[in-house]
């Protein structure tokens, strides 16, 4: 990467400042409101879809670094395909109300396409024979991981400011880990990553002038399991590092999803229940549920690039993780429970 691409990372986070508040302008012109509700953290009608500047800015910037040689064709086409579907049909709900059922059908197809070119090299070199087992539950768990990844970023988008902080967390150490590696074009999309998500989130900020959307939080989430397992295969930056990192996310999501099931709740229908939403209720400002997300991410960081330089540990570190978010999660329970006893 030429040394100047560097330089426009400031000019990044200011186009995406600015081009918010216009997006932010026309929203209010057409009428692209989130109204509240009974399942709502904020207060007032709010412009979304602003998630857009950031997807499109940074599909340009991709397509430029690959139009210069800096990625591959395979390591573009690993991202922008399924980057657009994803941020497409997410879109396309914040405008018109998809069903459930078309949004999680375009995931998967974006999920398949992300795959194939993560391993188109061993397609062309080992033939079809990989999808055989075990290679197809290896497969079959990255589809998931992917899909869930989508999913999960976009529960996680509930109040003000806490998406875009933790994407931003996760592609800074992230693409630090793949710059060590070596993999210049992709660490310098991390990077862009996080100039164009935080100049969306000087808007998204509490109190929030504009919501990302289902566009910009789907976009986010698929990104972060595409960046992780093109790591993992290509230049052998352990999937588990970014695990760690991104950990707030996928517990707090994949422990309330879980507990819904058991509970025999439509558990895809919207709700209040994870553990981020009911600090806000136990009378948790916006500003208070950041700054304790912000401190616990700091701790995953530092763990998980110490972990990075002891490799034999990381594992050990994940469980750790694992513990502790639970005993967390415990203190969220008890502090406003997910099912009040009446």
């Amino acid at each position: 990467m030429a040394a100047y691409f560097y330089l426009l990372l400031p000019a990044f986070f200011l186009a995406a400042l600015g081009l918010v508040g216009c997006f932010r302008r026309y929203a209010l012109s057409k009428g692209l409101m989130d109204t509240p509700n009974a399942r709502s953290s904020h207060q007032s009608p709010t412009p979304r879809g602003g998630g857009i500047v950031f997807v499109g800015l940074w599909l340009g910037v991709t397509l430029l670094v690959w139009s210069r040689g800096a990625i591959s064709s395979e390591a573009a086409f690993l991202l922008l395909p399924g980057a657009f579907l994803v941020a497409g049909i997410g879109y396309g709900d914040d405008l018109y109300d998809v069903s459930p059922l078309w949004r999680v059908v375009m995931h998967v197809i974006a999920a398949l396409m992300t795959v194939y070119f993560l391993l188109a090299t061993d397609i062309r070199q080992y033939g079809w024979g990989i999808f055989s087992w075990p290679g197809l539950g290896v497969i079959v768990g990255i589809l998931f991981a992917l899909v869930w990844s989508i999913n999960l970023f976009n529960f996680m988008d509930g109040i003000d400011g806490l998406a875009g902080m933790e994407a931003c967390f996760v592609f800074s150490v992230g693409g630090w880990w793949l710059w060590e590696a070596e993999a210049y074009g992709y660490a310098y999309l991390a990077w862009v990553l996080v100039a164009v998500v935080a100049g969306f989130l000087v808007w998204n900020w509490p109190s929030a002038r504009i919501f990302m959307g289902d566009g910009g939080s789907g976009f986010l989430g698929f990104l972060i399991a595409a960046f992780a397992f093109a790591g993992h295969v290509w230049w052998d930056v352990p999937v588990l590092l970014w695990i760690i990192v991104y950990s707030v996310f996928w517990f707090d999501a994949t422990v309330t999803l879980l507990r819904r099931i058991l509970a025999g709740e439509r558990w895809y229908s919207a709700h209040r229940s994870h553990a981020y939403q009911r600090l806000c209720q136990a009378g948790w400002s916006h500003h208070k549920v950041l700054l304790a997300v912000s401190g616990v991410n700091l701790g995953l960081v530092a763990a998980a690039l110490w972990a990075s330089r002891n490799e034999g540990t990381i594992p050990w570190v994940l469980l750790v993780t694992i513990a502790i978010l639970g005993w967390l999660y415990r203190k969220v329970e008890r502090l406003q429970p997910m099912y009040p006893k009446e």
